[in-house]
């Protein structure tokens, strides 16, 4: 046996073992080579092939889009890559991926059995077709309820008024009447329950602000938190009037938010330490900002009355005080929409304090503006707010 023989039958039996196809045409389409694994993918031996034309094996297969390619390489001795799916004579199929590559012979076929990523490929396209007819009820449901909700902020913002004007009235209009005919208690009563009328009125305009700030949509962009505390600090002139508050800022810069909803949580977090400083001279409010890989976080400082770290977990709470609204006017709702407006750009609210001695009040936000998910690592130990 010569060199080049013994080379031959070395490379054939390199090429039989292959478990990818490998076949080999002549410009007639006869197949002058095929190997078991061809054999196989086309349901046939090889014996079955070689010498054969394919059209004669496969009847059929040149009226195909596979044939029109195969050609126009035969032809023009160019490569190309295809994904085709098979018919074999039976009618079932099967998907492979070809290369198509020209020889002096005429043309190599290399082929690989795809059926199983095509499997895999179909049922996550069903999966996903699955899920976004999930997504669309949940999000038809959801906006269903919204607009309930909507109706019933209607109903509370205009049914409930009308009953509270009439208590306020009355009890005014009673004062007028009865005022000098009752006794001191007589008209602390009228006084309480005017004021109660007040204080109602003032929880239902809270509880429609956490309602919309629960439901609008955040847009966000990079704003300046500078920019965003003097805007809240104008808002806030009202609460400082006559009063000695030191300011302290510390660098803020910008970050990725929705500006509307982030002046709100800065007005209510200035407001908070306004109110809770009442009483010292001076009242110290600092602003500061903390930044990291991952999120930045604002601090709101004050050196006002504190809280006990036992109740920090209640701070954020709707309806949740830790002073009574006899000494520090309130409904409790402030810190609610804090989180609620903070959780919905993905970060966290938390605070420290102690009695007497001050409180500091955390915010985080995602840092970059791709970031949208809430940061799923927990706060500080013992200061992370209920959530």
């Amino acid at each position: 046996m010569s060199a080049r023989a013994g080379d031959a039958d070395r490379y054939r039996r390199t090429l039989d073992n292959l478990l990818e196809g490998f076949q080999i045409v002549a410009p007639d389409w006869t197949y002058l080579y095929v190997n078991p694994a061809a054999a196989r993918q086309g349901r046939r031996e090889p014996g079955e092939l070689e010498g054969r034309r394919m059209p004669e094996a496969y009847p059929g297969i040149d009226r195909t889009p596979l044939w029109e390619t195969m050609t126009r390489c035969m032809r023009e001795r160019t490569p190309a890559s295809v994904e085709n799916l098979f018919t074999y004579p039976d009618g079932s199929t099967g998907w492979f991926e070809l290369r198509i590559e020209p020889v002096p012979e005429g043309l190599c076929i290399h082929s690989v059995d795809i059926q199983q990523r095509k499997d895999a490929e179909a049922s996550l396209r069903a999966w996903n077709e699955r899920l976004e007819a999930q997504v669309a009820e949940r999000t038809r449901e959801l906006e269903a309820l919204n607009h309930e909700l909507e109706a019933f902020s209607y109903s509370v913002s205009h049914d409930l008024r009308a009953p509270l004007r009439h208590v306020t009235g009355f009890a005014q209009l009673l004062d007028r009447h009865a005022g000098p005919a009752l006794d001191e208690k007589g008209r602390d009563y009228v006084a309480k329950i005017v004021d109660a009328a007040a204080r109602m009125g003032r929880l239902i305009d809270d509880l429609l602000s956490l309602s919309r700030t629960g439901r609008a949509v955040v847009q966000k962009r990079p704003v300046s938190l500078a920019a965003l505390l003097r805007d809240a600090q104008k808002e806030l002139a009202a609460e400082t009037e006559g009063r000695a508050v030191i300011w302290e800022t510390g660098s803020l810069g910008d970050v990725h938010a929705d500006p509307g909803l982030l002046r709100l949580v800065l007005v209510n977090l200035l407001s908070n330490a306004l109110k809770y400083t009442r009483g010292r001279e001076p009242a110290r409010v600092s602003v500061s900002a903390e930044r990291g890989d991952r999120e930045v976080v604002v601090c709101v400082r004050d050196n006002g009355v504190g809280f006990d770290m036992q109740y920090a977990g209640k701070l954020f709470g709707v309806f949740q005080r830790l002073h009574s609204s006899d000494v520090f006017e309130g409904t409790g709702i402030g810190l609610a929409n804090v989180r609620q407006i903070v959780r919905r750009h993905g970060g966290r609210t938390w605070a420290v304090g102690a009695p007497d001695q001050g409180a500091s009040f955390f915010f985080s936000l995602p840092a970059g503006a791709e970031a949208a998910a809430a940061d799923p690592r927990p706060g500080p130990p013992s200061q992370e707010a209920s959530l």
